[in-house]
Formats: C-alpha cells, sequence, structure tokens
C-alpha cells in the first residue's frame, strides 16, 4: 500500500511539474504577404506576419513565452487581449504586448491579470466591463516590425513563472539600493518620429516610485529630442519626474503610482529624433529603502521566492538565495 501511495505521489508531482499548455504552430494563420513553411515564419514585407487563435480565460496561467531559432529582421511575439483601446494614429485598437526576437533564443509575456477591461470588445458591445486583461485572451501574434522578417518556432507554452524560468525565460530580479537594472542594451537610430521601441511590462514588476529610467545614447544631432511615450496611443507618458538629458543620456523617474501601475501593465514606448539609443536601465536610488530581502540576503541560506516571501528548503521553484536567482527542484 505505501508503494502504491508513493508511486501515486510522484505521479502527481511530475503533473504539476508539468502543467505548462503547449500551443501548436499547426494553429497558426499567416495574414498577406507572409508563409509558413513547417515551423519558418516568413513575412515578406513591413509589419506582416500571423495569428494563433486562444479565445479563452488564461489567467491561470503566469507567463507565455516561445522558443525560437534563426530569427532575423526582429520579428515581434506578441499576446492580444479582447479589449481596445483608442491609438491617436489608428483608432480603436485592440491592447497586446510584444516581445522582440532575435538570433535564437526564449522570450516571454506576463499575462496582464492586473488591468481591467473599460469597455469590452466589438461583439460583446461592452458587455465584459469589470473584467480583467487575462480572461479574454484573443490571440498570439508573430509579426515584423518594420521590413522582412523571418523566424523558426520551436515550441511556445502558457505557464507559470518557475516554469518559464527552467526553459530559460528571464524573470526580473530588484537589483539593491544604488545598483541598475538592464532592460534594453542594443544600437537603434531614431532618424524619424515613425521610429520607436518598447520596454516589455514584465521588467517594471520589480520597480518602484522613485526608480529612475536611465537611456543611455550616442550620435546625438542638432534635432536631438527624447520622448518618454504612452504605449498604448503615442501620447505623451504622464508621471515622469525630474526629466534631464545631455549628450550622453537622457532619465526621467517614476513619479506616480498611477504611471507605476500604467508601466507594470504595459510595459514603456520611446519615440524622438537625432539619437541612438544604446542601453535602457532602471536605476536604483542609492537612499531606497533597504527592505528585509535586500538586507538578509548577505546572510547565508536565507531564501525568498518571486514574491520577496521568505521560504525553507521545502520551497520548490524560482528562489532568491545570497542574492542570486535559482531553480529549487
Amino acid at each position: 500500500m505505501k508503494k502504491i501511495f508513493t508511486l501515486l505521489v510522484g505521479a502527481f508531482m511530475a503533473l504539476s511539474a508539468n502543467a505548462k499548455e503547449e500551443i501548436s504552430i499547426s494553429g497558426f494563420t499567416p495574414w498577406d504577404h507572409c508563409t509558413i513553411s513547417g515551423s519558418t515564419i516568413i513575412m515578406e514585407e513591413n509589419y506582416k506576419g500571423g495569428s494563433i487563435p486562444i479565445g479563452r480565460d488564461m489567467t491561470s496561467f503566469d507567463y507565455v513565452w516561445i522558443k525560437y531559432s534563426n530569427a532575423t529582421g526582429s520579428p515581434n511575439f506578441g499576446i492580444t487581449y479582447d479589449e481596445w483601446l483608442s491609438n491617436a494614429n489608428w483608432g480603436p485598437v485592440f491592447a497586446s504586448s510584444t516581445a522582440e526576437m532575435n538570433g535564437s533564443g526564449v522570450v516571454g509575456i506576463k499575462i496582464d491579470k492586473k488591468t481591467v477591461m473599460t469597455h469590452g470588445n466589438a461583439e460583446t458591445d461592452g458587455i465584459g466591463i469589470g473584467d480583467v486583461y487575462g480572461q479574454h485572451v484573443q490571440q498570439l501574434t508573430i509579426q515584423g516590425q518594420g521590413g522582412a522578417a523571418q523566424v523558426t518556432v520551436e515550441a511556445i507554452y502558457f505557464g507559470s513563472a518557475e516554469e518559464f524560468v527552467a526553459d530559460g525565460g528571464d524573470v526580473p530580479v530588484r537589483p539593491e539600493p544604488g545598483g541598475s537594472l538592464t532592460l534594453w542594451e542594443g544600437s537603434l537610430v531614431y532618424n524619424g518620429w515613425g521610429v520607436s521601441s518598447t520596454v516589455p511590462a514584465k521588467y517594471f514588476d520589480v520597480a518602484e516610485i522613485g526608480d529612475i529610467i536611465y537611456c543611455s545614447v550616442k550620435d546625438v544631432g542638432s534635432d536631438y529630442n527624447p520622448i518618454f511615450k504612452n504605449i498604448n496611443d503615442y501620447s505623451d507618458l504622464q508621471g515622469i519626474e525630474n526629466f534631464l538629458k545631455d549628450n550622453s543620456h537622457f532619465e526621467g523617474a517614476i513619479g506616480t503610482e498611477a504611471l507605476l501601475s500604467f508601466l507594470q501593465a504595459n510595459g514603456l514606448r520611446f519615440q524622438g529624433l537625432g539619437f541612438t539609443l544604446t542601453k535602457v536601465e532602471l536605476r536604483i536610488p542609492a537612499n531606497a529603502a533597504v527592505k528585509g530581502i535586500l538586507v538578509e540576503t548577505q546572510k547565508s541560506n536565507i531564501r525568498y521566492n518571486l514574491a520577496g516571501q521568505r521560504v525553507d528548503a521545502s520551497y520548490k521553484g524560482v528562489i532568491i538565495m545570497n542574492g542570486k536567482k535559482m531553480i529549487n527542484k
């Protein structure tokens, strides 16, 4: 009897450890000027791509992520919710979040289970008021963002934060006071108002009011004009305080609770003229309040989960111990 019980417990744990749900690429429907060969998606022109329908409540999961290879042209992996937003250029558009793909790797998007729908979708004519985005996942998308692009899809999953990290995903950890977290690094030339880029919402999960968004730049021209923008409608972002700029950087502090909540739900867009963006960081002021998790990480073998709660050695999943993130199996 004991042996049978042990086997049943082992089977249950195995099922729990593999609770993530795989989404088949066979459901991908190309839009115009996009084709799929096996699991390779080829986007022939600007902003072409396709989608995989979901159409159900996904609040039981924390992240959706894609494993990919041979990505060229910086295509985006995205999730779309059944919620309309107003966009100054295009009118009503569905709410969405995206993550850029380059080369080979894994990128994920945290499912928005905080933002409440304001007026439902076109089909329900507002019946969805009061529901959260995560209950109304419309589709996943793979789309170019400014030219021809392609990517080979290895796998797509919905799952927990622990499962995402186990697959190679990046879940941010808040730095200590005086430290910084890199949100993006590369080289993007802002030579026209049509150029923009975004920082995914997941990186702001560890942000607090007073933290500084610090952007390094080079090749500054006479028309140098960087702007923090609303990711949904291209309006200027409200709540950025103490904006400063010089020929090497521009920066601004997260000044309000409303802005922090917006960034955690939507992410951040940049737009501007006359510069090349090379790095975006979240800088923690040196005089920021030192929390228990930051004080005690100096002690040996003290463990915390991603919510900052202290756990013991039996806890399974992603933990932070001695200032480092690891998986305890």
